[in-house]
């Protein structure tokens, strides 16, 4: 569910490539696409996100195909910049690959930022114009994902035969993926400070994220997130009929949620045990996050108390601590 700093409408959510088209700046990472618009904090979101997913396999039993690739798209470009977005990356022939995750299989299959998908298994991803033509919001995200959906069905049967495009010529490439957590990570720019799941992302807004002291506190609220997409809980509440606004904190609805808060509260712990990340960090995290005073979590039912929290976290490390700890 929601981490919540300040009331909020919902979130326009786009992609690392929605904002204006901007040359790198100096403290990029070498790992994506030349001129692109991913930022360092874009990187940071995809590289956490891809170690949760692939080191806590074991508590997902929806076993999800990691490939270490984060992509941009030309419908996530504003409609006045999308004929530079072509010149730029050739995005009109496909998904564009923003950055590769180090030591990933799409790393060790020789994909490299910049690159451009154009087919998988001889099925061509679907026309990018067409997708940016989409004016309804809701379908224009689906259709903006059908080509991840498309390469995630193709990576579930086994490796995929890529048809790709570097520097005006296109060549063939095998990708395989490793099993792991649905793990699907978005940094959303907005001026709210927000931390939701959608189903099917973990989403970060950009001011949020100047909250963190670290990695290992960002990992925390990410695994509290991925852990919600993990359990389905999106969904499910959904079948419930809980509603979005102020009537999801009143009453049986704040019941629903509160109950679907607490399963993932114990699965993120697990998560982040699983990843190596410093455990230390969890606590001291929540305890900053309720103590703000723009937070609304103190006073929303829906969620639970920190004291609440803080016994849910202590009584799973306290389940872990005899267990080795993945290497």
């Amino acid at each position: 569910m929601i981490l919540r700093l300040c009331a909020s409408a919902s979130l326009a959510l786009a992609g690392p490539a929605a904002a204006r088209l901007a040359e790198p700046r100096a403290e990029q990472v070498q790992a994506e696409a030349p001129g692109s618009t991913l930022r360092d904090s874009d990187y940071r979101i995809g590289r956490i996100v891809y170690r949760l997913g692939s080191a806590a396999r074991a508590h997902c039993p929806d076993r999800f195909p990691l490939t270490g690739l984060l992509f941009h798209h030309l419908a996530e470009y504003r409609p006045a910049d999308r004929a530079e977005a072509i010149r730029r990356y050739g995005l009109d022939s496909g998904p564009g690959i923003l950055a590769v995750i180090p030591d990933s299989p799409a790393a060790r299959s020789g994909l490299a930022a910049g690159d451009v998908l154009v087919s998988v298994n001889g099925r061509p991803f679907p026309a990018p114009a067409s997708v940016g033509a989409e004016e309804q919001s809701k379908r224009w995200r689906l259709r903006v994902e059908a080509p991840e959906i498309l390469l995630e069905e193709q990576l579930r049967l086994g490796p995929v035969r890529l048809e790709v495009r570097r520097d005006g010529r296109s060549f063939p490439l095998t990708l395989e993926s490793v099993p792991g957590c649905p793990a699907r990570g978005r940094l959303a720019r907005s001026g709210q400070a927000n931390a939701f799941a959608d189903g099917r992302y973990a989403i970060m807004t950009t001011r949020f994220l100047r909250f963190f002291r670290s990695d290992d506190e960002l990992a925390v609220a990410l695994a509290h997130e991925l852990a919600h997409n993990i359990l389905r809980h999106p969904q499910q509440l959904e079948a419930q009929g809980v509603p979005n606004g102020i009537l999801r904190h009143i009453g049986r609805n704040a019941r629903l949620v509160r109950a679907t808060e607490e399963e993932a509260d114990r699965l993120s712990v697990r998560l982040l045990w699983s990843a190596g990340y410093d455990l230390a960090a969890i606590i001291p995290f929540w305890r900053r996050l309720y103590a703000r005073p723009d937070s609304q979590l103190q006073i929303i039912s829906a969620h639970p108390s920190l004291r609440m929290r803080e016994r849910i976290i202590n009584e799973v490390l306290a389940e872990l601590a005899p267990q080795p700890r993945p290497s």
